[in-house]
């Protein structure tokens, strides 16, 4: 499944949770994957739980 995090493309099985598909974007960016102050939103400006589910194509930005 193919979603995009902070406008860069991240493939990750399907139904993969909001959580999942972060630690996928932070480990090819090598950046830190300390989630506890993350800040995610969806396309719209929403805040997003980590516990959510994506679906392909979904587009989410992280603030660390």
């Amino acid at each position: 499944m193919k979603t995009f995090v902070n406008d860069t493309e991240v493939r990750t099985y399907y139904g993969a949770k909001v959580k999942s598909v972060v630690l996928a974007y932070c480990r090819a960016n090598q950046l830190e994957t300390n989630l506890e102050n993350a800040e995610v939103r969806d396309a719209y400006g929403n805040i997003i739980g980590l516990d959510g589910s994506l679906r392909a194509n979904s587009k989410i930005y992280v603030k660390f």
